[in-house]
């Protein structure tokens, strides 16, 4: 069951702090980034403190790490390194979409449920609906050397919207349904350095690694980093890790010398 800390007014308020220095503002927008400048900290060693006058501004929300029943599936992403407009990959249906060719890595652990010819769902930001695709080819030549697997997808673009360098999230199928940990889709943090949540620990909130499973439209399967009963923040996560970012940088929210 969720926990609220105070109500939600938008995380707008909080970000401007971050952005102070970074042009002119109006009084009421100063006064909103003063007041949450003002109480807001970070330690490398307990995580973020916010206090709960800055928490009502931000609208902060918590939530249980909880067990749901949830379709068996595998979750990974993966990047087109070939669009379609430049593919010469048969499609993979007589007169459908040309397919653009993406790459990913998996686990070797989970590499052993994939095989070549699999069906996976492909959604992307850049498409509205998801994309069928197939797994074309499991390579194993960085096995050793990392312990993952490369898995490579040849992706039906009807739109021609996959561009290269473009990221999708593909989902493989299994049938059944499984008792999992998971979180809320909105509490899950993704950067280039991995997937984290903000768990609660005392009066602070830490970035913690997570590792993700199948997922649907509300929750996401975590399959390593959190526990049933932990609570982690469900918004505004982003807002979170700007202020985190911002700490690390010594205080400058602006990368362009502000």
């Amino acid at each position: 069951m969720k926990r609220f800390i105070g109500v939600s007014f938008g995380a707008w308020a909080f970000v401007v702090t971050l952005g102070t220095g970074c042009g002119e503002k109006h009084s009421g927008e100063a006064e909103h980034a003063h007041q949450a400048e003002a109480g807001v900290s970070f330690s490398a060693k307990t995580g973020l403190s916010v206090p709960p006058e800055t928490a009502k501004l931000i609208g902060l929300q918590v939530a249980d790490v909880e067990e749901r029943k949830m379709a068996s599936t595998f979750q990974f992403s993966a990047q087109v390194y070939c669009p379609a407009s430049e593919t010469r990959e048969t499609p993979l249906h007589a007169g459908s979409a040309p397919l653009a060719l993406a790459s990913g890595k998996v686990p070797s652990v989970d590499a052993t449920r994939l095989r070549e010819g699999q069906r996976v769902a492909v959604r992307s930001d850049e498409i509205s609906t998801p994309c069928e695709a197939r797994i074309t080819a499991l390579t194993h030549h960085l096995e050793e050397a990392s312990g993952q697997v490369e898995v490579v997808l040849a992706i039906s673009d009807t739109q021609q919207k996959l561009a290269l360098g473009v990221f999708v999230s593909g989902t493989v199928p299994f049938g059944g349904e499984t008792s999992v940990a998971t979180v809320p889709r909105s509490s899950v943090l993704r950067t280039s350095e991995g997937e984290f949540v903000y768990t609660v620990s005392g009066e602070h909130f830490v970035r913690t690694a997570i590792r993700l499973g199948a997922a649907n439209t509300e929750f996401t399967e975590v399959l390593d980093g959190l526990y049933v009963g932990d609570r982690v923040v469900v918004q505004p996560v982003m807002t979170l890790w700007m202020a985190e970012l911002q700490s690390l940088r010594g205080g400058k929210a602006c990368a362009g010398g502000h």
